[in-house]
């Protein structure tokens, strides 16, 4: 086996700043204040109301958002220290200049009839409207280099323009893009309830979106649902414990337009790199980025959800139970191949089930201390029931959808050690994708053919967890106010993009972990051999599988309110002076930054090392004249 030095002189010492790679550090110390960001906004909304014959009522309201971002940024010239070469180089070489404008506008009108009737012991309320809504997002972006035979662009904002003096007119870049997108509703609604116990409800609404195919760009969705209040019934008037029962349940169908990304997907752009040949001339061609489908269409969620809510020991007990099953049909995912090529198409079916559960306790301890606990709890259980046709499956860095499994699951090799010696290696089954040997993963013959192939890639975790719960504590007295919240997950997984699957032809920062890499016989049996050109280390596997369950401290508030004796005589009607610790600590079992992941609908919990979630305190002072 090499030791660290030996392995040192071996491999080579990674320079990363002769590689092609930023170094992170160096380009924070000399470039943090080389950027600028202003941004106006403007926010407002109109109404106008009418009530007429008795029971109508009128609304129409009008909502404007409108911003623009203006961005620039300046690259200086500095230098670096290169450990390889034992010298400085330059590590910018020209100043240059970056200028964005971008637009935002977002409109939205409503317009809402309202009726309301009681006839005796039945009682009645409509509500009949049309709304709409626009985003539209403009684009420019400019940037600049300074003369090759010039002055370098000055350090100062005065010059931070495309046209500042300094630049080479032929290194001048412009671009701009736009998207824009718009959404039309129609709806009613209606609720019917007898004698304040027994209650009916149902809506239907036809939504149209220009970002579905013109086919099927309309489309209709409804929910119907009742209840039952027991607690006001003859049977339940001798009782004293519960104060308040309600039996619930509903169904219907709602739809989705996610469109991952694309803002015109019966609309393709076109992109490059083709070619075609006439003769003995070779003509560059353009072609469509992907095949529209011209049968898209909304994804829908067909849900189903059953409970009741309850008050008890005078209300200072409130319960809420439910159980959901939600079916997601015609799901809208991006795929490749298929009858979308790169682009998106309705493929399958997705059950998503699972409990949930909530609860408040309020309780008085004395007449200035009040206590109010409070808890949640959610189960899930997912299952992709059927996609396109059989064996067909959506791949998406390291994680796999495919029927039989829970969406987004992750997939790869089993790893069931490192080869510690040519021995071992001879004596295991041979891999037939990469060159390996002492220091290498070894992973497992899952399907017992014998050999290593990818059909031994398999599920190797889940990104959605079991269930996820949260809770709070306030605590009052007089006018001191402590409140405590928190919340976690539990039974998922993270994969652990960084340090497994990560670019193995970067020499960059390896994370501390690698000081307990393989190198030598016995000394690891999980940390393989550090090495770029050990290709095999490099795929998803389990080595990347971490625990994601994680318990969160999620804020913690103190307040104090003044009383009105001591505010009155300055004309104050409210004070309250505050203190404020948002993300205050996280208790967690995997090695990123964070425990909390987004990601697409199809890949989500994967951990890119990014993502850190800051901790945030805040000192407040609201004042009420």
């Amino acid at each position: 086996g090499l030791d660290s030095a030996n392995y040192r002189l071996y491999y080579g010492l990674p320079s990363i700043q002769g590689s092609g790679v930023d170094n992170p550090l160096i380009r924070l110390e000399n470039e943090w204040d080389k950027s600028m960001t202003i941004e106006y906004r403007t926010v407002a909304s109109v109404f106008a109301e009418v009530s007429f014959l008795k029971n109508f009522n009128f609304r129409t309201t009008f909502y404007g958002d409108l911003s623009n971002v203006n961005s620039r940024n300046y690259t200086p010239l500095y230098s670096a220290y290169d450990a390889a070469t034992d010298a400085p180089f330059n590590y910018t070489t020209s100043t240059a200049v970056r200028e964005g404008d971008q637009s935002y506008k977002k409109w939205q009108q409503d317009y809402i009839l309202n009726y309301k009737r009681n006839f005796g012991d039945h009682g009645l309320s409509a509500v009949a409207g049309w709304t709409t809504y626009y985003f539209g997002n403009f684009n420019r972006n400019a940037s600049v280099l300074q003369s090759a035979t010039g002055s370098p662009i000055p350090n100062d904002k005065r010059f931070w323009y495309i046209d500042n003096g300094f630049g080479d007119a032929a290194s001048r870049r412009s671009s701009s893009d736009q998207r824009e997108r718009t959404t039309v509703s129609g709806l009613v609604r209606a609720l019917y309830n007898y004698k304040g116990k027994y209650f009916l409800n149902g809506s239907f609404r036809r939504d149209g979106s220009s970002q579905i195919s013109p086919a099927n760009r309309f489309q209709n969705f409804w929910a119907v649902g009742a209840a039952w209040e027991i607690t006001k019934e003859n049977f339940m008037q001798g009782q004293s414990t519960l104060d308040f029962l309600k039996l619930k349940a509903s169904t219907g169908v709602l739809g989705n337009q996610n469109t991952y990304g694309f803002d015109y997907p019966f609309y393709p752009g076109l992109v490059g790199g083709q070619a075609a040949v006439f003769g003995t001339n070779v003509y560059l061609a353009n072609s469509q980025a992907y095949l529209p489908n011209p049968n898209l269409k909304w994804e829908t969620v067909n849900a189903k959800e059953i409970g009741f809510e309850l008050g008890a020991f005078k209300n200072r007990l409130r319960f809420e139970f439910a159980y959901f099953n939600k079916k997601t049909e015609d799901l809208l995912t991006l795929i490749t191949g298929g009858s979308a090529d790169n682009g998106l198409d309705n493929v399958g079916t997705i059950r998503n089930s699972g409990l949930e559960f909530s609860a408040n306790w309020n309780q008085n301890i004395t007449r200035d201390l009040k206590l109010t606990i409070g808890g949640n709890l959610t189960t899930y259980k997912n299952e992709v029931l059927t996609l396109a046709r059989e064996n067909f499956n959506i791949f998406q860095g390291p994680s796999i959808t495919k029927a039989g499994s829970p969406i987004g699951s992750f997939y790869g090799y089993v790893v069931e050690g490192i080869y510690q010696s040519f021995a071992d290696k001879l004596k295991s089954p041979v891999n037939t994708v990469f060159a390996y040997g002492p220091g290498d993963f070894k992973y497992k013959d899952v399907n017992g053919d014998g050999i290593i192939t990818p059909d031994d890639r398999t599920i190797i975790g889940n990104p959605t967890p079991d269930f996820t719960y949260g809770g709070s504590v306030n605590l009052a007295f007089k006018g001191l106010e402590l409140g405590i919240d928190v919340g976690g997950v539990y039974g998922n997984e993270v994969y652990r993009n960084w340090g497994s699957t990560e670019s193995p032809f970067q020499r960059v920062n390896y994370p501390a972990f690698k000081i307990n890499r393989w190198n030598g016989e016995g000394t690891s049996n999980w940390d393989p051999i550090l090495g770029q050109d050990h290709r095999i280390n490099y795929e998803v596997s389990t080595y990347g599988i971490e625990d994601g369950s994680y318990f969160m401290l999620r804020n913690i508030q103190l307040g104090y309110n003044f009383a009105q004796s001591m505010i009155s005589k300055a004309r104050i009607k409210n004070l309250r002076v505050f203190a404020n610790i948002q993300n205050a600590k996280t208790w967690k079992n995997n090695s990123g930054y964070t425990t909390e992941f987004g990601g697409s609908a199809t890949s989500f919990g994967v951990d890119n090392a990014g993502g850190a979630i800051p901790r945030v305190t805040t000192f407040g002072l609201n004042v009420t004249f």
